[in-house]
């Protein structure tokens, strides 16, 4: 394959990334071109949908770092789109001060959305998580005229950064057992062997890093600090982009199969327990919010007391 058919079909995410370049340089450059850079942010993702939608209906890049079908050629556009009203929502604010760094940031968000969706390489999708992670943690504590986004982006970076580590070092685990970071290997060696007890410690810290992202509860405390204290864009962009990006990578197929659905019995007790574990977290999750729901109404009533 030629570096010229590589960078066609990773145009969406170049074009984004040169997006957030050009607002960058456009908003250091000129103090008073906000809603030029507003403009130019909208019409780079506009281009990135255009681009997404010339990608053939199936190619796979790097051994599944980088996945084009027309499932993950939807949710790059539906992320695309949620960028592009947060963008313009952006010209609703009556602070314009940094307008371009706050939309580069943005875009680089969107870049590492477009990356969770779009690969099928747990290193990558690692790197897409984080890079997201950033980008939100500076979009939530950009308003440095109130204090509560000050406290709002700390929490979140705290919070996200522990959850972080729980999600590289249950990589490192399915890594260490697996020998491999590729989700349809990974799948295929759990179709021929059982799982292991620090496998099933592995997936469980990987689910807890996407848990923490679409804010499932026991994860969720550093939700209302964040929506409270957050830019009103980026409270927006919060809500809505990492939620989807999050799960579809968890209702992606061969994640499912790789990581949430370990297909033979465990050997050891420990390894059981945990497959059941698993079961319930990842079959049961209207059974978890009612158990979830009885202990905060538990506790509140107690602490009335």
């Amino acid at each position: 394959m030629s570096y010229l058919e590589l960078l066609k079909l990773a145009s969406p995410e170049a074009i984004v990334v040169v997006t957030a370049l050009v607002v960058l340089a456009i908003g250091l450059t000129s103090t008073r071109a906000t809603v030029f850079c507003s403009l130019v942010a909208a019409f780079g993702l506009a281009a990135a949908v255009g681009a997404v939608l010339m990608l053939p209906q199936s190619a796979t890049l790097f051994g599944g770092m980088l996945v084009i079908t027309p499932l993950t050629s939807l949710f790059k556009i539906i992320c695309i789109a949620l960028a592009f009203f947060t963008a313009l929502l952006t010209l609703s604010e009556k602070s314009s001060r940094d307008r371009g760094e706050y939309l580069a940031m943005l875009l680089l968000a969107t870049v590492g959305l477009m990356l969770l969706v779009g690969s099928e390489e747990l290193l990558v999708i690692f790197i897409g998580l984080e890079l997201l992670g950033l980008s939100l943690y500076v979009m939530t504590a950009f308003d440095k005229t109130d204090i509560r986004s000050a406290e709002a982006g700390l929490k979140y970076f705290l919070f996200g950064s522990t959850a972080s580590a729980f999600t590289l070092f249950g990589i490192s685990f399915i890594y260490g057992m697996s020998g491999t970071t590729g989700l349809a290997a990974i799948g295929e060696k759990l179709m021929t062997a059982a799982v292991q007890p620090l496998l099933a410690v592995g997936i469980v810290m990987t689910l807890i890093g996407f848990a923490f992202k679409i804010a499932a509860a026991p994860f969720h405390l550093w939700a209302p600090d964040a929506y409270q204290g957050a830019p009103v864009p980026s409270a927006a962009f919060i809500a809505s982009g990492s939620k989807v990006a999050s799960f579809v990578v968890l209702g992606f197929p061969k994640f499912r199969r790789a990581l949430v659905q370990p297909p033979l019995r465990p050997r050891s007790a420990v390894a059981r327990r945990v497959h059941v574990d698993l079961h319930v977290v990842t079959r049961r999750p209207a059974a978890l919010r009612r158990i979830f729901r009885q202990i905060l109404s538990l506790q509140r009533r107690a602490s009335g007391r």
